[in-house]
């Protein structure tokens, strides 16, 4: 079948097995588009609130992210099945360009949330059609076994933002922290530009009665359903800790920014290490048994961070080290749960991303906007743990009620 390119899929895969695994190294590195994004500015947020005298507000920096993330998942996301995913790709990292510049020239919160707000679109295209290649990889544990290999180079990229922004916001303040994310958005797309091959099969005439049937089938697919909403929660989880523990550990516990940067690497580097981890029990171990059982780790450290903070014993000497857990975890439980996810969704893995990922930053966005609205005398620290609780448990459950649907259908897809 020719795609939009008129290249046909047997030479196409012939192309992508060419650049096969630098291509999948590539598409790793984009997944981290909210790393990016994030990790590169978050542990700098209390000096900006500080600067700007807008308090606790300045976490809407971050939600305005999510929000753009959320709205450019739905609307461009699917764009990735119809014109191809690496045009995708491209023209995502250009809209992370014009928000970048933005954000640089901004002079007060508004404007950096509508920077934020411009990147999380450009962001979610990116994101997205990386994502979807993963997902074209095959089904089954083909599919686990391709998105963990990218995981872990989706967690390797990030032991280096936090250093790297803290080194640039420094040295020249907050605002080149921007210029800082649009030259690593220039690489990368060069990258995408020299050695991503396109996978699609539904680019090209017609695809948009395709793409709607796909889409349509997924929404009718209770599995599926089930499984984004799990894939969800275990994102909204992480976004909670990487969008807001800093002002729990920097404005409420009083640790240094530059330490929090510091620490933030180290988190990093431990979801490569559990990535390589994941993807050796993905050949082993069926992907929903390894979603529920982290999910109660998950939950139970959760629950003993914000009863730190609520008994008055928390401390980040010692805390610093309980944060490694939960990027350890996702490092293994991300990529396995977009698996379920992306198994589920058809041919059309891009609109089948898309859809996912629009539930994701919904999620992620309510989450940080509910600690935004916490007064200065109040304690994000003592809620944000009951948040990514919360999230665990909903994990758990959905992913349940998924596998329930499934095995039904194929009981073999479980395995």
């Amino acid at each position: 079948m020719p795609n939009n390119q008129g290249v046909t899929v047997e030479q196409n895969t012939q192309k992508k097995l060419k650049f096969e695994t630098a291509m999948y190294i590539i598409c790793g590195c984009i997944l981290s588009m909210g790393a990016i994004h994030m990790d590169t500015i978050n542990w700098i947020l209390p000096t900006i609130a500080e600067e700007l005298g807008s308090g606790n507000n300045t976490l809407m920096v971050t939600s305005g992210f999510f929000y753009g993330m959320m709205i450019g998942h739905l609307l461009v996301g699917p764009m990735s099945d119809m014109i191809g995913k690496k045009k995708t790709m491209v023209i995502g990292f250009i809209i992370c360009l014009i928000g970048a510049v933005i954000g640089a020239t901004a002079s007060g919160l508004t404007g950096l949330i509508a920077a934020r707000f411009i990147q999380g679109i450009g962001g979610a295209a990116s994101s997205n059609a990386a994502r979807s290649i993963g997902g074209d990889a095959g089904k089954g544990k083909k599919s686990a076994m391709a998105l963990t290999f990218m995981q872990i180079w989706s967690g390797a990229l990030p032991i280096m933002l936090p250093l790297s922004g803290k080194w640039v916001g420094n040295t020249f303040g907050w605002p080149a922290i921007f210029w800082l994310q649009a030259i690593i958005c220039g690489i990368l797309c060069i990258l995408v530009l020299l050695f991503v091959s396109e996978t699609s099969e539904l680019a090209g005439k017609g695809c948009l009665k395709r793409i709607g049937a796909e889409a349509k089938s997924c929404l009718a697919t209770p599995e599926y359903v089930a499984f984004v909403l799990c894939f969800a929660f275990n994102m909204a989880l992480f976004f909670c800790y990487a969008g807001s523990a800093s002002f729990a550990m920097v404005t409420e516990l009083g640790m240094d920014n530059n330490a929090y940067a510091n620490m933030y690497a180290i988190n990093a580097a431990t979801m490569v290490v559990s990535a390589a981890l994941g993807r050796y029990m993905a050949k082993k171990i069926a992907p929903a048994k390894i979603v529920r059982t982290l999910n109660v780790a998950q939950l139970i450290v959760a629950a003993f961070i914000s009863v730190s903070f609520m008994q008055g014993f928390a401390d980040y000497h010692w805390l610093q080290f309980i944060w490694w857990v939960f990027p350890f975890i996702q490092g293994m439980t991300l990529p396995v749960a977009m698996s379920l996810v992306m198994n589920a969704s058809g041919k059309a893995t891009g609109t089948g991303a898309a859809l996912m990922g629009f539930v994701q930053y919904l999620f992620s966005s309510i989450t940080t906007t509910m600690l935004a609205t916490i007064k200065e005398t109040g304690s994000i620290g003592s809620v944000i743990g009951w948040i990514m609780a919360a999230c665990a448990v909903l994990s758990f459950l959905t992913c349940t009620i998924g596998v329930s649907f499934l095995k039904k259908k194929n009981a073999e897809a479980l395995e």
